[in-house]
């Protein structure tokens, strides 16, 4: 399939990662080092869009600070740097997560979720108090970039 911009490669692969990702709605002591796997990989790949768009032609600063201002794509940002590198050094995070495990460089636990019953993925924030569902995080994330990519569409297609 050949795509017309650079970004619409990487935008229909997070869009089909995310949706492997259902397969890990309920957590267990079987699925959880994969589970894990699986969503950091994601968050990776969602964050690298940042790369593609720039390549479409959005300017690094347009991009960069839309991600600031969104708070599960800081997340996102956070936790595929955290992951790559072990630790965040070349700038401030926008989240102070909570280490649970010496060692684990992904900000990824399980949780109960008290509604539900049930064992969850989520990214256990200092400032929240409370750890975010991964699957809503990952939702929020593609919806907020398939925003950016609408507020700009016209400038990637003089590019």
């Amino acid at each position: 399939m050949k795509y017309k911009k650079p970004y619409e490669e990487q935008f229909n692969r997070i869009v089909r990662l995310r949706k492997n990702l259902d397969a890990y709605t309920k957590i267990t002591d079987g699925n959880f080092e994969e589970a894990v796997d699986k969503c950091t990989s994601f968050f990776i790949q969602c964050y690298h869009l940042r790369d593609w768009l720039i390549k479409s032609g959005v300017s690094k600063s347009a991009v960069d600070s839309f991600v600031r201002g969104k708070l599960c794509l800081s997340l996102c940002r956070d936790m595929a740097n955290k992951q790559k590198h072990q630790s965040i050094d070349r700038y401030k995070p926008d989240n102070s997560f909570v280490d649970f495990q010496v060692g684990v460089s992904t900000p990824i636990s399980r949780f109960r979720d008290p509604l539900k019953q049930v064992s969850k993925l989520g990214v256990d924030v200092w400032e929240y108090g409370y750890p975010l569902d991964v699957l809503d995080v990952a939702d929020q994330c593609i919806k907020d970039w398939s925003n950016f990519i609408e507020s700009h569409q016209e400038r990637m297609q003089n590019s």
